[in-house]
């Protein structure tokens, strides 16, 4: 009888284990510059190490800027941004969206 208890319970340690894993390899996180808004399309882009990576919003999906709730058209080509995403068929879905400050350049009229 003992046996089959920790045997039970390694097997419920082991799969706990692994559920947290997948769950936390299913967020990611980018930033960099916003470079395109699409308010019809619902997606902005960031500037990325590997280039422009493309988020779609949705209806769930949380912006702020200094610490208060925004619209995608609030924001801006150039603010300085970190995306917390999941990746779902191939689309980066935003999940959470924190404003930093505007690029330099931004700040002077360049975009």
């Amino acid at each position: 009888m003992r046996k089959v208890s920790i045997t039970a319970l390694m097997f419920c340690l082991i799969l706990g284990t692994a559920v947290v894993a997948m769950a936390k390899a299913t967020t990611h996180t980018a930033k960099g510059p916003v470079t395109t808004v699409n308010t019809t399309g619902n997606s902005f882009s960031v500037k990325g190490k590997t280039g422009d990576e493309t988020f779609a919003v949705t209806p769930t999906t949380k912006i702020e800027e200094h610490g208060k709730a925004i619209t995608l058209a609030g924001l801006k080509n150039g603010e300085e941004v970190t995306v917390w995403y999941t990746t779902n068929s191939g689309k980066n879905e935003a999940s959470k969206v924190i404003v930093h400050e505007m690029t330099k350049a931004a700040k002077s009229g360049t975009r």
